[in-house]
């Protein structure tokens, strides 16, 4: 009984966990999120790019993440990030101290919540998923970060995941809600509804299948519109080509792959799905400039 209480202990605060930092691995390049996250800023300035899409952070901003989402963080000015003592933020004595304050919980709490939520409120928060001078979204996420910081600080607490799933639902339809009430505050380019949700959809079938193919004309036709049009509709979004976006995304998927498994280079090529391991190798140094045995050593 008691070795089964101490495990649902571990896999709760496996499944999430609250914190403040300056977020200095989002600092060294791109990105693969493997979690979702919510995220506050409380002091200083960023530029958060999510998905090659940039969004302004100073403090109050409150931005929705998802996992496989491509993140990479600017702080502005030249500057080391605060540090954090007992899970309060420190006072830095850096010049533009920008510090977050960031939810982030595993995957499969996002599955279930989404299970019991409209498509259309997912869709919503990963076309808008950032809030500035917002005072009403702010003081939710205020409120339910210091709810939540109340259990995490109880470690005899075992329901840290089921109280986040909750505390998730209830964000997720009250920030969809608040939008459709508010269409005002919305981004110019997030009325354009059909170019957004067509870029969202082209994320999404990225994230699914990039082991599968790095052909453009597979994703077009998944989406059952002319390769023409989906390029068009990337540049419009991100400036760059669907071509450019796909090889960015699945080399930084082999990176992570080499860096937190042990697969040989020979079995990684297959489950990427390259013709041979010197296809895979001549791909990898083509984007990267490195083998991958470089990369791992």
């Amino acid at each position: 009984m008691l070795s089964a209480i101490v495990n649902s202990m571990k896999s709760s605060y496996q499944e999430a966990s609250l914190s403040c930092s300056g977020l200095e691995e989002w600092q060294e390049g791109p990105q693969v999120l493997t979690y979702g996250a919510i995220l506050i800023c409380r002091k200083g300035k960023a530029r958060l790019n999510v998905n090659y899409k940039d969004w302004e952070l100073y403090e109050g901003a409150v931005i929705t993440l998802f996992p496989n989402d491509v993140v990479e963080l600017k702080v502005d000015g030249d500057c080391k990030s605060p540090e954090t003592e007992n899970g309060d933020c420190k006072s830095p004595q850096t010049a533009n101290n920008f510090q977050a304050e960031i939810l982030k919980y595993n995957p499969s709490l996002l599955r279930e919540a989404s299970l019991q939520l409209e498509q259309t409120v997912y869709s919503s928060l990963r076309e808008d998923r950032c809030r500035q001078d917002t005072p009403v979204v702010t003081n939710i996420i205020n409120g339910m970060f210091a709810l939540l910081k109340v259990y995490f600080d109880q470690s005899e607490c075992t329901c840290i995941s089921q109280l986040v799933l909750c505390q998730l639902k209830a964000f997720f339809i009250g920030f969809h809600e608040y939008l459709q009430r508010n269409p005002q505050y919305r981004p110019d380019e997030v009325k354009s509804y059909r170019v957004r949700e067509l870029f969202n959809r082209f994320m999404m079938l990225l994230e699914r299948d990039y082991k599968i193919s790095r052909d453009v004309n597979y994703y077009a036709a998944q989406m059952n519109i002319s390769s023409k049009y989906l390029t068009n509709i990337v540049n419009q979004v991100t400036g760059h080509t669907p071509k450019t976006i796909i090889d960015q995304y699945v080399i930084l998927q082999i990176k992570m792959h080499l860096k937190r498994t042990t697969q040989s280079i020979k079995e990684m090529a297959w489950v990427f799905h390259f013709a041979d391991v010197s296809f895979f190798c001549r791909y990898f140094k083509k984007h990267t400039g490195l083998t991958p045995q470089q990369i791992r050593e």
